[in-house]
């Protein structure tokens, strides 16, 4: 799947669009997507609401962090 950042044909913002299955002429951002009235008869969907959400893990975020921190205290330690 390819996403480019382009006009939303709905609403006119530039966002990530992607092809609407209904109106295949139509460039649709996520906001528009999951509001649209057709959508409970759209056989696909372009955007769902689990593809918008980015959910990280506690445990990966608090290994990032200390990582980060390790690496940043090294680099004081060096200077």
């Amino acid at each position: 799947m390819t996403i480019y950042w382009e006009r939303c044909g709905v609403c006119g913002r530039s966002l990530v669009t992607l092809q609407c299955t209904v109106n295949k002429d139509t460039e649709v951002c996520p906001h528009c997507c999951t509001s649209c009235y057709i959508r409970d008869r759209c056989s696909s969907p372009a955007w769902y609401p689990s593809s918008i959400k980015v959910v990280v893990k506690r445990r990966e975020a608090v290994k990032v962090f200390s990582d980060l921190m390790n690496l940043l205290e090294e680099k004081k330690a060096v200077e």
